[in-house]
């Protein structure tokens, strides 16, 4: 499979990229029958307004300064050993079977042997819990007795850090007006101008819909966050689990879901709610819906704990989309392996690009791999983007020192843009009350929506690097720019176009169109025939110019 999804360096001859070039050349006989179509591109606009909304932290990205060097007593770190060289090279995703997944497992234990035999023997290290997805463990030592040079100096080690902290950020500062006069977030009966959020009509949901005939069913959403309320009338929760600092697993019952912050159950509203108001907040709401609680009840999460949900995610959830907004201010090469082994496992991992404005950006939405997102309001005729939605050229060897060779050296965040500012979703707490938010990580959830019609459009058949090309070739530049830049990216997502996009690149070999089936999944091994399409998807153009060139891998994505 194609764990990277942008333009980077002349792939190596290896059987993965012969797979590639294979696959291209199916798909461009695909895309070539709908060359006849014209592309028409229009939309609605996008400004700024009021108190962005992510979730953020500083770290450092240099994974040799850690908490040892100035502690006393015992002390939390996370040790890094070897990563896998190349995730194109693990087995082929499999569902909850992954072969994907089961190759990372066995390279992270052959990796952490002789660091589990180091902990036996020495007096002050005490390993509390490992991850394969990062292959990394959580320690405790004693930074009386143990140094960092004596962890580095064990085999297959090859960094330590802290166990990062990740809080909400909730800003006025981070924005261009408001007094801070005004609730942060004001409480709405429901969307005022319609049967829709003015998200779902900017990003187009409804003609997704209606042309694909599919609202999401068979695809999952896994929402790592800060937990999901699902009393609230328009959120229905398929599975929940919590999360403790060490990524120990406190619970699996849905019955304990819950969101005291109210982050995430806005977050999943924009992904998969629902229309009991009798407006439609939700740009999937048929995807199975999990919620991967990460924070303290102080609002605070950590690095072992995203961790720990996404291997959750990418394994009992089965997740197809890893939603997640929350971060890290500025690069941390921490977040690179785990993002392409959860890519290698299938999933896309949707990221908010941050809320610090230009010139900045978050983990883990600049890690290369990840469908980085920014912010742009959808009411204003411009499509303006929010001026705390964070951009950025990344001189990738600059910015990591140390990165994976399929990437290229430069590329900008984000790679699209979604509706950010002022956005109408569920309220957590409450049976049938909705707030208004922004931040990326409000316009972050209308993309793994997206990316879920897809999905379910394909049966579950598109892979995750044709699903993100589909996602982020045939987003729309308001300038009509044809390289992506460091505030829209490539340009505002377009549901119709972007689900067309991914039907086109998947084989009519693996399409099923049993119109009576709706679990996706259950139909993945179905060899019938491509659908027929026909009508106008959004900004009233055709993706399959679009998915032609993402067939043949002639974009540049994010690369500059």
């Amino acid at each position: 499979m194609t764990a990277a999804r942008a333009s980077g360096p002349p792939p190596s001859p290896t059987d993965a990229s012969v797979d590639r070039l294979g696959r291209s050349v199916r798909l461009c006989c695909v895309a070539l029958g709908a060359l006849v179509l014209v592309a028409a591109l229009s939309g609605s606009a996008l400004a700024l307004d009021g108190p962005a909304d992510t979730l953020n932290t500083t770290t450092p990205s240099d994974d040799t300064t850690t908490p040892i060097d100035d502690a006393t007593g015992t002390t939390d770190v996370i040790v890094r050993f070897t990563p896998v060289g190349d995730p194109d090279a693990l087995g082929e995703p499999d569902g909850n079977g992954s072969v994907a997944v089961a190759d990372l497992r066995e390279h992270a234990a052959a990796e952490q042997t002789a660091f589990e035999a180091f902990a036996e023997s020495r007096d002050g290290v005490t390993v509390e819990r490992e991850f394969w997805l990062a292959n990394a463990m959580l320690v405790t030592v004693d930074a009386d007795a143990v140094t960092t040079a004596s962890l580095l100096s064990v085999a297959n080690v090859t960094g330590v850090h802290g166990n990062v902290a990740v809080t909400p950020l909730d800003a006025a500062t981070a924005t261009r007006s408001g007094s801070g006069s005004q609730p942060p977030h004001p409480q709405v009966d429901a969307e005022p101008s319609g049967s829709y959020t003015a998200g779902l009509r900017l990003v187009d949901a409804p003609t997704a819909w209606e042309r694909f005939d599919t609202r999401g069913a068979g695809a999952t959403v896994a929402v790592i966050d800060t937990g999901v309320d699902p009393s609230h009338q328009d959120i229905d929760l398929s599975g929940w689990a919590s999360f403790d600092e060490n990524g120990t697993v406190v619970s699996r019952e849905l019955a304990d879901a819950s969101d005291p912050d109210g982050h995430g159950t806005h977050v999943a509203g924009t992904v998969a709610g629902g229309d009991a108001s009798g407006t439609h907040i939700g740009v999937a709401p048929e995807a199975d819906l999990v919620a991967l609680d990460t924070f303290a009840e102080d609002d605070t999460a950590t690095f072992a704990g995203v961790i720990a949900a996404m291997e959750h995610a990418t394994t009992e959830s089965d997740a197809d989309v890893l939603q997640m907004s929350l971060g890290a201010s500025g690069t941390f090469r921490g977040f690179i392996a785990p993002v392409r082994n959860a890519r290698a496992t299938g999933a896309v991992v949707v990221a908010a690009a941050g809320n610090e404005g230009a010139n900045t950006s978050s983990g883990p939405g600049n890690v290369y791999d990840a469908l980085a997102v920014g912010a742009v309001d959808a009411v204003d005729d411009e499509r303006t983007v929010a001026e705390f939605s964070s951009g950025q050229s990344i001189n990738a060897s600059a910015a990591f020192e140390r990165y994976p060779e399929e990437w290229p050296e430069r590329y900008v965040v984000p790679d699209v843009s979604a509706p950010g500012v002022g956005v109408v979703s569920a309220e957590a707490g409450t049976r049938n009350g909705y707030v208004r938010r922004q931040g990326t990580s409000m316009a972050a959830p209308h993309v793994s929506g997206i990316a879920a019609l897809a999905v379910a459009a394909t049966d579950g058949q598109v892979t995750d690097a044709d699903l993100q090309a589909a996602i982020v070739d045939t987003a729309v530049h308001p300038a009509n720019a044809t390289a992506p830049d460091d505030r829209y990216g490539h340009g505002i997502v377009d549901a119709p176009a972007a689900v067309d996009a991914a039907v086109a690149a998947t084989p009519p070999e693996a399409e099923s169109t049993n119109e009576g089936d709706t679990s996706g999944r259950a139909n993945r091994d179905s060899q019938e025939e491509t659908r027929s399409e026909d009508g106008v998807p959004g900004f009233g153009g055709v993706a399959a110019v679009v998915a032609l060139v993402a067939a043949a891998g002639l974009s540049t994505r994010r690369g500059v």
